[in-house]
């Protein structure tokens, strides 16, 4: 597993997605968030995509609510892709299935 983080933002069946790359846990946020500034890169993104998340715990949670919010006061609703098993466990022990729109693909 790397230690990096990233993202990039793609077009995948016409669709801007954004993908979340590497770890996004809480030991790796804080210096990923002084360079990332979700006004600018979630700009037309309906999709958040995590299949090339290596990790993530509840900061990244915490992250994707706060997006979903953003995007909700937008009009927009933020799908999120390719939740991994531990994510979606830490969804249901949280009761956070009806504020994240999860896309069970």
């Amino acid at each position: 597993m790397s230690l990096g983080a990233s993202w990039q933002r793609r077009e995948v069946g016409g669709q801007t997605q954004l993908f979340l790359l590497g770890d996004w846990r809480i030991a790796h946020l804080d210096g990923l968030l002084k360079r990332f500034d979700w006004s600018r890169e979630s700009q037309g993104c309906a999709v958040i995509a995590l299949n090339e998340l290596e990790a993530g715990d509840s900061a990244t949670l915490a992250l994707l609510m706060e997006w979903t919010q953003v995007q909700a006061s937008r009009g927009m609703t933020l799908q999120i892709r390719g939740i991994s098993q531990p994510l979606q466990e830490l969804v249901a022990l949280y009761r956070l299935q009806d504020m994240l729109h999860i896309d069970h693909d």
